[in-house]
């Protein structure tokens, strides 16, 4: 099974900022296992934690929570927009690609990507 995990800044958007784009590239990625047989499963970090219902007692279990996803994913799909600004964003990716070795795929606005700290940079793999 082929697991894909959807990173990308949360802190600060309302829940349809953090969840849209999200939601359309996992309904994408269905329907697209679907006509090529690949199981997969998509991990949207929204779905489990998010800022509009607290279902967390404290930030070290969000954090475990998706950095565990993250580690054990065979992609990470980034999303450009607000990344520069999202700590644990950026942590995931460093976790994913340092430490892990798992590719990268960003989208978004290609001057998003310029104006990032070239270790940023680094950890992402490609930009579509």
């Amino acid at each position: 099974m082929l697991k894909i995990y959807l990173c990308g800044k949360m802190s600060g958007l309302t829940f349809d900022e953090m969840n849209s784009w999200r939601k359309k590239i996992e309904d994408a990625l269905k329907i697209k296992s679907g006509l090529t047989g690949t199981p997969t499963k998509v991990i949207n970090p929204v779905t489990y934690y998010n800022f509009e219902k607290k279902r967390h007692q404290t930030e070290i279990e969000v954090e475990e929570f998706d950095l565990a996803h993250v580690i054990t994913s065979d992609i990470i799909i980034v999303n450009l927009d607000g990344l520069k600004d999202s700590i644990g964003t950026i942590i995931a990716l460093h976790d994913a690609h340092y430490h892990h070795r798992i590719p990268v795929i960003a989208f978004g606005n290609k001057h998003l990507y310029d104006e990032l700290h070239p270790w940023v940079q680094n950890d992402i793999t490609r930009v579509e």
